[in-house]
């Protein structure tokens, strides 16, 4: 979630009751689930230093971790937004093997509230408890790994959103309707020479990212509201996927036999856009305005 700049920052020990319900609302939704799919999901690695990027050999484990979770939260009529930062350092024999918390905070009414959990207070001590026993490192994967199965590079819905060819759609999701949930690429490329990012989304996302950034009017526009209102219980979701190489070099060694000491290093990412994370609030607003003003004219 991005935080606006005009939200005020609160560092209070206290933690209220209508807070710590939330929390307790947002731990119970993680609690007995066997497999955690992260919001976002980060390893960096290093690699075998050499020089075309093309060609990668990575270390077999991460010196890097970082996994973060934000989730949407109702209480007593009211909307919060709780995230959730966990992150694990290196690999060395000296260093810890769990994950360890570097950021739980609550977000309502233009507050952020950050909450310290190493102190002695006892409630403190069993939210940090439940979190370290609910989010074992075992069970949570990456959007990635996640979604990877529905993942489709082919861009044939992309041609036919653009020609407006929403009767083509239809008759695709009709002869496959698993293709419904499915995730088709959106936009794939390198941002600079060193960084690669490719974006997937739902036919449901697709078609609501396309309807509120283009002027469509007339019957094209009945026509794709209609696509629209046949897809709304399909899964409106967004992936992105990122890596970056990273190249350091140092000067002088200690050793004429190297010029310079070289650390290469990968960084590989991903991260899910839904309306439970608040990534997706936009789309979904516009959804429910479409359901509303569509459905009375299909009863």
């Amino acid at each position: 979630m991005i935080i606006p700049r005009e939200y005020k920052y609160n560092y209070d020990s206290e933690i209220s009751s209508d807070e710590l319900e939330v929390i307790n609302k947002f731990l119970f939704f993680y609690r007995n689930q066997s497999i955690i799919v992260a919001d976002e999901y980060r390893q960096d690695f290093g690699m075998v230093p050499l020089e075309n990027d093309r060609i990668i050999f990575k270390t077999n484990e991460d010196e890097w971790k970082s996994i973060n979770f934000c989730k949407r939260i109702f209480h007593e009529g009211k909307s919060y937004v709780v995230e959730l930062g966990l992150r694990r350092v290196g690999h060395r024999e000296d260093y810890p093997k769990c994950l360890s918390i570097h950021k739980f905070r609550i977000i309502t009414d233009g507050k952020v509230h950050s909450i310290i959990l190493d102190t002695e207070d006892i409630t403190r001590r069993n939210i940090l408890f439940n979190i370290i026993s609910i989010f074992d490192e075992k069970k949570i994967i990456s959007p990635e790994q996640a979604y990877s199965k529905q993942m489709y590079t082919d861009k044939t819905l992309q041609r036919f959103i653009e020609n407006h060819k929403w009767q083509n759609i239809d008759t695709g999701i009709q002869q496959m309707p698993q293709l419904a949930d499915a995730l088709f690429i959106i936009r794939e490329g390198f941002e600079t020479t060193s960084c690669y990012t490719a974006d997937f989304g739902t036919i449901l996302y697709q078609l609501l990212s396309f309807r509120m950034n283009n002027y469509i009017d007339g019957k094209d526009l009945k026509q794709l509201d209609e696509l629209i209102l046949k897809l709304e219980k399909t899964q409106l979701l967004k992936v992105q996927l990122y890596e970056q190489s990273n190249n350091l070099k140092s000067f002088p060694t200690n050793s004429i036999l190297l010029k310079s000491n070289n650390y290469n290093g990968r960084i590989h990412k991903s991260q899910q856009y839904t309306v439970d994370n608040t990534e997706l609030l936009d789309e979904h607003k516009e959804l429910n305005q479409y359901v509303k003003t569509l459905k009375p004219k299909h009863k």
